[in-house]
């Protein structure tokens, strides 16, 4: 009997760390964070941006800051592995984020066509 309690205990330990690492295989754990983005192919003064990527209330919200451009908790939606918004910009621009082979990757589909969203995380300093 006390064998039958040892492996139940065992089972369950394992079955939560199994929960628990599942948890962080999605997009939105991914992408948490704040980000330097660099749009290559965008106009002048459209080309850099931070992003401050965060869950509320169960939805990734994200803060746009760039240029003219100071966007706050936009909601992004997700589908298939991809976080995607309409942001106004001047324009509506639909931007997708998506992890590829561990790197986090974008695009923003605007007026003059589709362009790569670069992105890199940025470390945040420990207060002393």
């Amino acid at each position: 009997m006390k064998r039958m309690y040892v492996m139940l205990a065992g089972l369950c330990l394992l079955c939560m760390a199994a929960v628990e690492a599942r948890s962080g295989n999605d997009i939105k754990s991914k992408v948490k964070g704040k980000w330097e983005i660099s749009i290559p192919d965008a106009p002048h003064g459209y080309q850099s941006y931070t992003l401050d990527i965060k869950e509320k209330n169960e939805a990734v919200v994200v803060d746009v800051k760039g240029g003219d451009i100071n966007i706050k908790e936009q909601k992004f939606t997700e589908k298939e592995g991809k976080l995607s918004a309409n942001l106004y910009v001047g324009e509506y621009v639909k931007v997708t984020i998506w992890e590829e082979k561990g790197v986090v990757k974008g695009s923003a589909d605007t007026s003059m066509g589709k362009m790569a969203c670069n992105f890199k995380k940025l470390t945040e300093k420990k207060a002393k």
